[in-house]
């Protein structure tokens, strides 16, 4: 066994047995007797904890991205980078590189390294846009459009770049659309008692 995860016995330092780790109950030590009971992580009894990386061995072998002298073993499932046994990191039963995973970390997302967003931007274009056909939903409509835009205005946008122009344009369309429902309104309280008298 590998001294490094060799645990002793602490009277005579004699080898304790992987078998007698982790038990329910103290076991005797085999070299002086001593009652011990010793708790150890699983993954010290691993005989193959990791792998070192080979070096690459011709010229049309490919290379690790990170490390251009070692051979690569697989792609990165994110970004499809070569990667070596060194800079493999198996997250949510993937393999994914070193800047995939710090990229799921700035973005708090390690357990689902960034494929998809939501287009908040999107979605306040249509609530501003469509609804204007009618005169109703537009009373709903435009507030909540103002409300996307004004709470996910700072929220990621899109995988690829992409500008604020939804976020401009929405807000633009909503603020005249409340405008004009407000006008309508004021229109309709200030003229209707002068309309009625005469009918």
């Amino acid at each position: 066994m590998n001294t490094s995860r060799t645990i002793r016995c602490g009277v005579c330092s004699w080898p304790l047995p992987p078998e007698s780790w982790n038990p329910e109950s103290a076991v005797a030590c085999p070299g002086c007797g001593t009652r011990t009971q010793v708790f150890a992580f699983p993954a010290l009894a691993r005989v193959h904890v990791g792998a070192a990386p080979e070096a690459v061995g011709a010229d049309t072998e490919a290379s690790c991205f990170y490390h251009a002298q070692n051979r690569a073993e697989s792609p990165c499932d994110e970004c499809g980078r070569f990667l070596c046994r060194l800079c493999e990191l198996d997250v949510d039963a993937r393999r994914i590189c070193p800047g995939c995973f710090s990229a799921g970390a700035r973005g708090r997302k390690i357990q689902e390294v960034d494929t998809r967003r939501t287009m908040y931007d999107s979605i306040a274009l249509a609530l501003a846009t469509f609804p204007v056909l009618l005169f109703w939903p537009a009373l709903v409509a435009a507030p909540m459009s103002l409300y996307f835009v004004i709470r996910h205005w700072n929220s990621p946008r899109s995988i690829l770049p992409r500008t604020r122009i939804r976020f401009y344009l929405a807000a633009l369309f909503a603020t005249l659309e409340i405008g004009g429902i407000g006008v309508a309104i004021f229109a309709i309280i200030r003229f209707l008692p002068s309309i009625r008298p005469q009918l």
